[in-house]
């Protein structure tokens, strides 16, 4: 009977042994997926400085972060930059960014599409919060920015793709309870670079390619 035992349990080992192997051998591997907007087809493109409620130092900044996120995720492309809107709508005889306008773009510059985008920043809004206990108070100053951008096809004045995000950032905050008070500070015009450039790394989501674990072919 110990032997029996012995060598079933020596069957059972094997078995074990090799399903172990198996997990082992099982692995996943990492796959690239290609960015849902393929912009390479255009020879090139232009861009158009972002427009803004706030001032010029600011639109330059988004459109340069802009610009920079979407040749980061696609090398080699080509952009002219077309300055301003007003001065350049101006230059073509137009009154406004219209499909007109966006197909006079394509004449003059022999661009084959191009970007626009805007952004807005909110005033400073303040929140307040009370302890239930009313012993505590908790208010900070929030800023809320939103950015939209499209791409135009210069030669239809169709819009090909568009996309927004926005988002809100705390610059000031005030904190007491029966024993102290604390209070921060951050200059919301020294931040609103960071700001941007998370939006535009946001707004650019589809021109980057995309990573994602995969069981490995057998």
């Amino acid at each position: 009977m110990g032997i029996s035992f012995l060598r079933t349990l020596k069957v059972f080992l094997g078995f074990f042994v090799v399903g172990i192997s198996a997990i082992g051998c099982a692995h996943t591997v990492v796959v690239e997926i290609p960015p849902k907007i393929d912009l390479q087809p255009y020879q090139t493109i232009g861009i158009v400085e972002f427009t803004s409620n706030t001032n010029e130092n600011l639109n330059q900044i988004a459109t340069q972060k802009f610009m920079g996120f979407v040749q980061n995720a696609q090398p080699h492309l080509r952009f002219l930059e077309l300055g301003p809107e007003d001065q350049l709508v101006n230059k073509l005889g137009r009154n406004i960014m219209d499909i007109e306008a966006i197909k006079a773009i394509e004449k003059k510059y022999g661009v084959s599409s191009i970007f626009t985008g805007s952004f807005q920043i909110s005033d400073i809004a303040p929140k307040v919060d009370i302890g239930t206990d009313l012993s505590s108070l908790r208010a900070s100053a929030v800023v809320n920015v939103s950015m939209v951008s499209r791409h135009w096809d210069t030669v239809s004045g169709a819009t090909i793709w568009s996309n927004s995000r926005q988002g809100h950032w705390k610059v000031a905050g005030i904190k007491t309870n029966t024993r102290d008070i604390s209070f921060s500070m951050n200059s919301p015009e020294d931040q609103y670079g960071r700001y941007l450039e998370e939006l535009a790394f946001a707004v650019t989501d589809n021109f980057r390619p995309h990573y994602e674990k995969r069981n490995a072919p057998k």
